[in-house]
C-alpha cells in the first residue's frame, strides 16, 4: 500500500472519492494500492499486464461476436414445423409483431453497443500495446466508459433461458452454436470489465501522447 501526500501542482492532484481530500498523485507498482491517508479508501491501483489482457479479451470477444450473431441461438420444432432464430431475427420478429421500440432496444443493447464496446476496447489496447498513432484514443476511452453497463447481453441470454424452460414441455428444442457463443461472449465481456483499470489506462494514454509529441 502507498499513502499519498498533499503536495504537488494542480495537474498532479487527485481528490478522494470518499472524503474529497486533495492529494498528490503518486506512482504505484503493479499489484499495489494507493490509499487515502485520511479515510484509507483505495484511490487507484495498478494491474499487471492490464493492456495485454484487454487486448487478448477484445480479440476473443470480436471473434465470438460473429457466431453469436450469425448462428442460430435456438431451434424450435413443433407440430412438424421448425424455426431457428438469431439475435437479429428476434429483433425483426418483434418489429413485425408490432413492437418496434422493443425491437430497437434489442438491436441497440444486444448488438450495436456490445460491438462498439469491443471495437473501442480493441482500438485502445492495440494502440497502447503496439504504440500506434492513436489520434482517437481519448475519444474512444470516453465513449467506452460512457457505454459501460449499457450492453445487455446478459438480459437477452436470461430471456432465452426463460423461453427454454417454458417451451421444453411443448416443443422440441435444440440449442444452437449461437447460444454457446453468446454465453462465452458474456464471459469475455465480464472479464474485460474486471481487468479494465481506468486510472492505469488514462496514465498510459497520457504517456502515449507525451511520446507522440516528443517524436514530433
Amino acid at each position: 500500500m502507498v499513502y499519498t501526500s498533499m503536495h504537488g501542482t494542480p495537474e498532479q492532484l487527485i481528490a478522494c472519492h470518499e472524503c474529497d481530500l486533495l492529494m498528490e498523485r503518486v506512482a504505484s507498482k503493479p499489484g499495489e494500492d494507493v490509499i487515502c491517508p485520511r479515510c484509507h479508501a483505495r484511490l487507484y491501483y495498478t494491474t499487471i499486464n492490464c493492456i495485454e489482457r484487454l487486448l487478448a479479451l477484445s480479440v476473443a470477444g470480436l471473434i465470438l461476436f460473429l457466431p453469436a450473431n450469425l448462428f442460430p441461438i435456438l431451434s424450435l420444432r413443433i407440430f412438424g414445423q421448425s424455426q431457428s432464430e438469431i439475435i437479429l431475427q428476434s429483433a425483426m420478429s418483434l418489429y413485425e409483431g408490432g413492437l418496434p421500440l422493443v425491437a430497437l432496444l434489442i438491436l441497440l443493447f444486444a448488438v450495436v453497443v456490445p460491438l462498439f464496446q469491443l471495437c473501442a476496447l480493441f482500438y485502445i489496447s492495440c494502440t497502447l500495446h503496439y504504440q500506434l498513432e492513436g489520434r482517437l484514443l481519448r475519444q474512444a476511452m470516453h465513449s467506452y466508459q460512457h457505454l459501460r453497463g449499457w450492453g445487455m447481453l446478459e438480459i437477452f441470454l436470461l430471456g432465452v433461458l426463460i423461453s427454454i424452460v417454458k417451451l421444453k414441455d411443448i416443443a422440441d428444442l435444440e440449442i444452437g452454436l449461437g447460444l454457446y457463443s453468446l454465453a462465452a461472449l458474456i464471459v469475455i465481456t465480464t472479464l474485460s470489465s474486471i481487468f479494465f483499470n481506468p486510472h492505469q489506462i488514462w496514465d498510459e494514454i497520457h504517456q502515449h501522447r507525451q511520446r507522440s509529441f516528443s517524436d514530433d
